[in-house]
């Protein structure tokens, strides 16, 4: 169960500045949105998402080595939990003690990350690209 200070410092950093987790390395422009969308689709109903979701996991999982996690997940549950989420729900990993927020929506092929600080943002790069995946952040 969340206690309403962990709500808050959520709905707090959900205002916060954000990066992006991302199977590309730069956001796709507008005249190229249609062929977006249809990867979009064909990802999300093929066997690739199953993959990214577990390259998610594995990310925070890796990072629960350098930072706490709200609730203290094993590796098991923070795995179980990514990859019950890949066509539905969401999940939401706080890192208090940094007020760093990780989010990932069910069917997304991204995870948002709110408020990293810059020792938690080398981490993090090098941890992504560990697994294949790109950090950008929302105002490039």
């Amino acid at each position: 169960m969340t206690s309403h200070t962990t709500e808050d410092q959520i709905e707090s950093l959900l205002e916060k500045p954000f990066w992006v987790i991302d199977f590309l390395p730069e956001q796709v422009s507008a005249e190229r949105s249609k062929q977006y969308f249809a990867v979009d689709e064909y990802f999300c109903n093929s066997q690739y998402i199953n993959l990214l979701y577990q390259k998610f996991a594995y990310l925070i999982i890796k990072l629960s080595c350098y930072f706490d996690i709200d609730g203290n997940p094993s590796p098991e549950d923070i795995f179980d939990h990514v990859k019950e989420c890949t066509t539905k729900g969401y999940m939401n990993f706080l890192f208090p003690n940094d007020n760093v927020l990780i989010t990932l929506n069910g069917g997304d092929l991204y995870m948002t990350v709110y408020n990293p600080n810059e020792r938690f943002l080398q981490l993090l790069q090098r941890i992504a690209t560990s697994e294949g995946l790109f950090l950008r952040n929302n105002f490039e």
